[in-house]
């Protein structure tokens, strides 16, 4: 990414400016986007707007697809942290300050990560596509996140629990929601791995 005010450079995984007059200075991370595809978006927002670049708001062809399909990274590029392949698909985060990787396999249909006293669950389709975002819940200190009868269940100390709505692909109560907010993204291994050294691999249990 460039910034049009300092024509600085900034790299998406490091979250820092690489080049120019804000090199060293880190991004502020903004809440408020969904990625997902247009499909499922519209399905749930039916009367969206489309913003078109000169007019044209839809391409004929995915010009990524022969990339997303490839076992090779952008222009041959390879990683040399072998523990994961090449271009595993993983949700990578940073908890307290150090960087995570968890891969998309170990969480299908749900899966649940310990991080010191918090519990994080993560939630995948086996037939989501690279467009669909990781759907994440880090819960309160002291809930956590059980499965009974293939349903996932979020349990607040004496409380009612969540119940797991998969078609929504949030946890409620009575029509009420519970989400709090985690930063994290999904992408490939390589491009992680190569700018974040010594990353923590961590696999998400299905209980």
């Amino acid at each position: 990414m460039q910034d049009k005010e300092t024509n600085s450079y900034w790299s998406i995984m490091t979250e820092n400016a690489v080049h120019g007059e804000a090199k060293g200075k880190k991004l502020d991370q903004l809440p408020g986007s969904t990625k997902t595809t247009w499909g499922a978006w519209k399905k749930a927002h039916p009367n969206s707007l489309v913003l078109s670049y000169l007019g044209r708001e839809h391409e004929a062809s995915d010009p990524y697809l022969s990339y997303f399909r490839s076992k090779s990274g952008f222009r041959g590029i390879q990683t040399d942290d072998h523990r994961l392949a090449n271009k595993e698909m993983i949700y990578s985060f940073y908890w307290n300050g150090q960087p995570q990787a968890i891969p998309h396999k170990s969480f299908i249909n749900g899966g649940v990560v310990r991080l010191q006293d918090r519990e994080l669950f993560l939630y995948r389709e086996k037939q989501d596509s690279f467009y669909q975002a990781t759907t994440v819940y880090l819960a309160p200190a002291g809930a956590k996140f059980v499965k009974q009868d293939k349903q996932w269940l979020l349990t607040r100390d004496q409380n009612s629990p969540l119940q797991w709505d998969s078609l929504a692909r949030s946890f409620s109560f009575n029509g009420v929601g519970f989400a709090d907010s985690f930063q994290g993204f999904d992408t490939y291994w390589y491009i992680w791995s190569l700018t974040n050294k010594n990353t923590g691999i961590l696999e998400g249990q299905q209980r």
